[in-house]
Parts: structure tokens; sequence; C-alpha cells
């Protein structure tokens, strides 16, 4: 009588398919994950421009005016890293001497993507804060917004 020789494993055909239905799942994994980045870093902006609408009303509220500056200036490099009274000239470097009660905020935020930025700019009406979102936010889609003092809104890029 013959007997059947049975091998025990896998063949070298099973094995790759394992290692290909891995590689197939890491990679909609790794493309999940730079979604939810994009759409958390888009929430940290949005968080911060609002923060800095309220430190920016209260400034107001105190000197009758905005921070006026000759320039766009990028808000948290440079020299305006720090928001303080008029007196102390607004945005100002990180190491300038402030009172407790005239620091309107003691960290001016700045985009979360390095390369990206949040852009100052004095107006007639007040000021202009751009940024840029990656992806459709609780804002609208993506593209270029503009923060003021009345809200935030949609100017230009929106894809």
């Amino acid at each position: 009588m013959l007997a059947k020789k049975y091998q025990k494993g896998f063949s070298l055909v099973e094995v790759l398919i394992v290692i290909g239905i891995i590689i197939l799942l890491a990679l909609i994994s790794v493309i999940a994950l730079n979604d939810q980045q994009a759409k958390a870093r888009d929430a940290k902006r949005i968080s911060d421009i609002r923060q800095l609408r309220t430190a920016l009303e209260f400034y107001y509220s105190d000197e009758a005016e905005y921070p006026v500056v000759n320039q766009p200036i990028i808000l948290g490099k440079n020299g305006k890293e720090k928001l303080c009274s008029k007196d102390k000239g607004g945005f100002v470097s990180a190491d300038t001497e402030c009172k407790a009660e005239s620091t309107y905020m003691s960290k001016v935020p700045t985009d979360p993507l390095s390369g990206w930025q949040f852009t100052y700019t004095s107006t007639a009406q007040g000021y202009d804060i751009s940024f840029k979102t990656e992806k459709p936010s609780s804002l609208g889609l993506a593209g270029t917004y503009h923060a003021h003092a009345e809200a935030i809104d949609t100017v230009s890029g929106a894809k």
C-alpha cells in the first residue's frame, strides 16, 4: 500500500500572498493616517486663529485700536512671538518684558506645518490674518482664509 507523504508548512506562493496582503493593509493604513494628520493640523490652525482673534479683541478693548504694523508680519517668528500692550509695541519678541496685565498672548501661535505661516496685516478696518487649510474643515473647503474682527472668510484657493 502506498502511503501519501504530507509536508508540513506553507508553500512559497502562500507566503507571498500573505506578505502581499500585509503590505496592502499597511499602505491603506498609512494613507488614512496621513489624511487624519492633515485634518488634525487644520483643527489646530482654526483653534489657534480663534484664540488669536480673542486676544486681539482684548487688545482692542484696552488700546482702542488693533496692533499696527507697517508691512505684513509672520506671526510667531522674527520677533513677533508675543502680544503685549501698545506701549510695548503690540507684537514683540518672546524675551520682551511685559506686565502680566498687559500681556494679551504670551506665545503667539505658528502654523503646525513647517513652511506654512499665519500672516498679520494692518487694515483700515483693523487687521487681516491669512492662513491656509489642507483639507475641508469646519470653515469649508481647503484653501486660503482671512480672519478679521468680524469673521473668518474664505477668500481664495478653495478646492
